[in-house]
Parts: C-alpha cells; sequence; structure tokens
C-alpha cells in the first residue's frame, strides 16, 4: 500500500512539473497574416556592412546596401541621453567610435559628432532609418533592453509613436522578456519574439564581469525559453548552433523560428528549409 501511494504521489509530482514547464515554455501561436511577415524572410544583421570597408553596421549606408537587394534588414534600437533612439548595438562607444562612453550618456547632437569607424558615416536614428527603408522590406526591430530584470518601459514608450507613424512592416525582438510583455499589453497585434541563445554563450557575449550579474538560474532560464510566459512571444529567435528541444517545442507549439547569426551560404539555404527566418551576415544568402 505504501509503495502504491508513493508512486501516485511521484506521478503526481511529475504531471505538475511538467505542467508548469508547459506553461513557462508556451509561446502565443500568431495568426497566419500576421506570420507571413517573417516567413522565408533573409534579414540582413545590421545591414549588408564591412567593418574593414567604410560601410560600418548599422550605418545608412549598410542598410541602403540591403535596401537595394531587397534583403529584409535587423537593426538594434537604444534611448540616448535626452530620449532620442538612434540605430547602434553595443553599450558603449569603443569598438565602434573609439570612445569609453556608452550611448546613453549622451546627446543625440553629442553623437552626431562621431563617426563609425574609419568612415564618414554617422549614427543614425530610428526615424533617419524608417525614411529610408520607407516600407520596401520587412524590418526586424531588436530593442537593446538588457536582460531580464533591466528596465525596459521607456525604450518601448519612446519607439511606440515613431514605428506607429511607420507604413512599412516591422517586427520586433529583444533579450529582455519585459519588453516583449509591454507589446504583448499595448501593442498585441505587432509580432514579439524572444532572443535567446546557448547558456555557454552568456561570457561571450557580455565578457566575464557582466556576465557575473545575471545569475546562473536567469541564464538557464532564458536559454531554455522559460520566461515566455512573460510575454508569449510569437517567434523564437535563437542562436541557430544552440537549438535544442526547447525551441523545437516552441515550434511543434506553433511559434514561428528565426536562426541567427548565419555567416555561411550553405547554412542559410539548409535552415531556411527547416525554420521560418534567418539573420545573416558575412555573404548574400
Amino acid at each position: 500500500m505504501f509503495l502504491k501511494i508513493l508512486l501516485i504521489t511521484l506521478a503526481c509530482i511529475i504531471i505538475i512539473f511538467l505542467l508548469v514547464g508547459l506553461y513557462l515554455i508556451s509561446p502565443k501561436k500568431p495568426n497566419k497574416k500576421t506570420a507571413m511577415i517573417m516567413e522565408q524572410v533573409k534579414f540582413a544583421h545590421r545591414g549588408i556592412y564591412n567593418n574593414k570597408e567604410k560601410t560600418p553596421e548599422n550605418s545608412m549606408k549598410a542598410f541602403k546596401k540591403a535596401l537595394d537587394l531587397k534583403y529584409g534588414i535587423e537593426f538594434d534600437i537604444r534611448e540616448t541621453k535626452d530620449n532620442e533612439i538612434v540605430i547602434f548595438h553595443d553599450d558603449d562607444l569603443q569598438r565602434m567610435c573609439n570612445d569609453p562612453r556608452s550611448v546613453n550618456e549622451l546627446t543625440l547632437q553629442e553623437l552626431k559628432e562621431l563617426t563609425l569607424l574609419d568612415s564618414n558615416e554617422k549614427i543614425p536614428t530610428l526615424e533617419e532609418v524608417l525614411k529610408l527603408i520607407n516600407g520596401e522590406v520587412p524590418l526586424l526591430v531588436e530593442y537593446k533592453a538588457g536582460l531580464p530584470g533591466c528596465e525596459c518601459e521607456e525604450l518601448c514608450v519612446l519607439a511606440r509613436p515613431i514605428l506607429e507613424k511607420y507604413s512599412g512592416k516591422y517586427i520586433i525582438e529583444s533579450f529582455n522578456p519585459d519588453v516583449l510583455h509591454w507589446y504583448k499589453k499595448h501593442q498585441p497585434s505587432i509580432l514579439r519574439g524572444q532572443l535567446s541563445m546557448g547558456i555557454q554563450c552568456y561570457v561571450v557575449a557580455l565578457g566575464k564581469e557582466r556576465a557575473k550579474q545575471f545569475s546562473k538560474k536567469k541564464r538557464f532560464m532564458l536559454t531554455h525559453l522559460l520566461y515566455n510566459y512573460i510575454g508569449r512571444p510569437h517567434f523564437i529567435s535563437y542562436r541557430w548552433q544552440d537549438i535544442k528541444f526547447a525551441v523545437k517545442l516552441n515550434k511543434l507549439f506553433g511559434a514561428k523560428i528565426a536562426c541567427w547569426t548565419v555567416v555561411e551560404k550553405s547554412a542559410s539555404e539548409k535552415l531556411l528549409n527547416e525554420y521560418d527566418s534567418i539573420i545573416f551576415e558575412n555573404h548574400l544568402a
């Protein structure tokens, strides 16, 4: 009798554990019409750029090249000190502008005094890029709002009126599930994606010191898409080399899958056959 009760108890615990896991990881299945925005789209990562040949990433020149080739375009948005929205990937300006300060320490005017690498290109604003693209290709807008637990509402609020005036097609993504939660609450019709990667990538991506500030528990949750309950993403944007069970389970539940960052043409072709979108660089997909 005792053994029977024990087995029943263990079975109940396992079932509850599985149900909780499914609740946490489940995405929001997009409707077919909305999902078409990203189906079989090749997004040029930060434009068609070459940092060694005066066509720097996230520059107007790189975006114009991608536009001319009719690729979708992925770019990153950040907030300036004076609450403007600019296109820039890194937290600080060191790598791209040889300036140790952070983007949010400077006003837009101060940022416009800098150039990107050894070029004449300036840091563009979101409005400038949207005017250039003018609805000709789909856009993938990555919100640079930190990792889970980082404040993101101000960036979402500031970007909203700019994107609302844009008549072209766009989708959004972020590593921060709170960005997705904001969109779920305020603009649920916009396709929203959860960015993630393998647990081994955080030190490489963030550096040792910043990675230490992001607990192993949070890394585990983000890697295994267990923050999906916060924003209920329509799609998962995942480092393609790390795709495993959690991503495939989301696909089974109806989420779209975007793969980043693909650097070989052969991989681009293979991944587009299996998933919905790719984010590529270093080749013409």
